[in-house]
């Protein structure tokens, strides 16, 4: 859900004016794995509805700028090989926050550097308007395991740019004997394609099942056991990951709640549909009307369905434990009429 800019240097998220709460991030294609390499950042401007007062426009604004790995998910700081320094003064990685540097937000540049040892080990820092944040992270050579980092950005109601032109000076000088990214010889980028080049070649699983059945698990774990195909999970629970705020935050303007993920969703289906790659989608779908209107926005993909449907006993252990971390409470007569639904779909795939 990341908009670009027509020449790829830059960006802002797609749906900044109806959710403004929402995360966004992208990655760039090219990759390093040795060498001292760096990149710049800069926060080109907040994006906020007129209507709004500075204290909480500036509440709304999030940058989070570092590296991960290919395989990281796109909320940079969430997962174990992402690595990134936040706006708010911190670090963050698999999730975990410490105190670093300075905040930072609108017009400031800030330079992440990779630093790669002979045997492995790497060091990432971070520069704000050409000032030394620091080292922020220390990774032994057993953390990568010979894996490439990526510049990666993540924002929320702002546009941000990265410094690409390879003819264009520095906006501020990086640490001695670094290179800057866009610069280096083609031979020293790692490069990953994973998109496919036609729509005949895209693949798209539409997940069938209730709440709670596991859809999202299986799905993960097909992403795993297919790493080539570089898998784009589209689901409601995906995108309220992306709701990442301060604990200390009081005045929150919007209430992210699953229907406003759902009418999101159904905005970045059609974005996928538009765009060659490989995508599972995860809802219900338990309605065939749902089912149909989604697989006709593919048409021409591979498209393929997968029901899951465990037992009884099982499904309702996996609602409890679905509703116990979630809170989400679904009505009996809801879940009732979505089982009978579902039990037909069943029944007439096995004819």
């Amino acid at each position: 859900n990341y908009s670009g800019h027509p020449d790829g240097s830059g960006g802002q998220p797609r749906f900044w004016e109806r959710f403004p709460l929402l995360w966004s991030g992208c990655k760039l294609t090219h990759g390093v794995l040795q060498g001292h390499v760096g990149f710049e950042m800069r926060i080109e401007r907040r994006l906020v509805r007129a209507q709004l007062k500075d204290e909480k426009a500036s509440e709304l604004c999030g940058v989070r700028v570092g590296w991960s790995t290919s395989d990281a998910s796109l909320l940079l700081g969430e997962d174990e090989l992402s690595f990134c320094f936040d706006g708010r003064g911190i670090k963050v990685c698999s999730g975990i926050k410490e105190e670093f540097g300075e905040t930072f937000s609108e017009g400031d540049i800030i330079g992440s550097y990779a630093s790669f040892s002979k045997d492995g080990a790497v060091e990432l820092s971070f520069q704000k308007n050409g000032r030394d944040m620091g080292v922020g992270f220390s990774l032994d050579p057993s953390v990568l395991q010979g894996r490439a980092l990526f510049p990666h950005v993540f924002c929320k109601s702002c546009s941000v740019r990265l410094l690409l032109d390879t003819t264009a000076p520095p906006w501020y000088p990086g640490p001695p004997g670094f290179t800057a990214l866009a610069a280096l010889p083609p031979e020293q980028r790692v490069h990953v394609t994973i998109a496919p080049i036609s729509r005949a070649q895209s693949e798209v699983v539409l997940m069938v099942g209730l709440p709670g059945s596991g859809k999202t698990s299986w799905a993960k774990t097909y992403m795993k056991q297919h790493p080539e195909k570089g898998f784009r999970l589209l689901g409601t629970e995906e995108l309220l990951a992306c709701m990442i705020v301060s604990q200390t935050s009081t005045t929150l303007i919007q209430c992210f709640t699953f229907t406003d993920a759902s009418q999101c969703l159904t905005e970045l289906n059609k974005v996928a549909a538009e765009t060659l790659g490989n995508y599972i989608l995860d809802q219900c779908n338990v309605l065939f009307s749902a089912r149909h209107h989604k697989l006709q926005l593919f048409a021409g993909f591979r498209r393929r369905v997968v029901v899951i449907f465990p037992s009884l006993h099982e499904w309702k252990r996996r609602l409890l434990q679905h509703q116990n971390s979630d809170g989400e409470n679904i009505p009996e007569i809801a879940l009732l009429k979505l089982q009978d639904t579902l039990s037909a779909i069943k029944i007439h795939s096995s004819a």
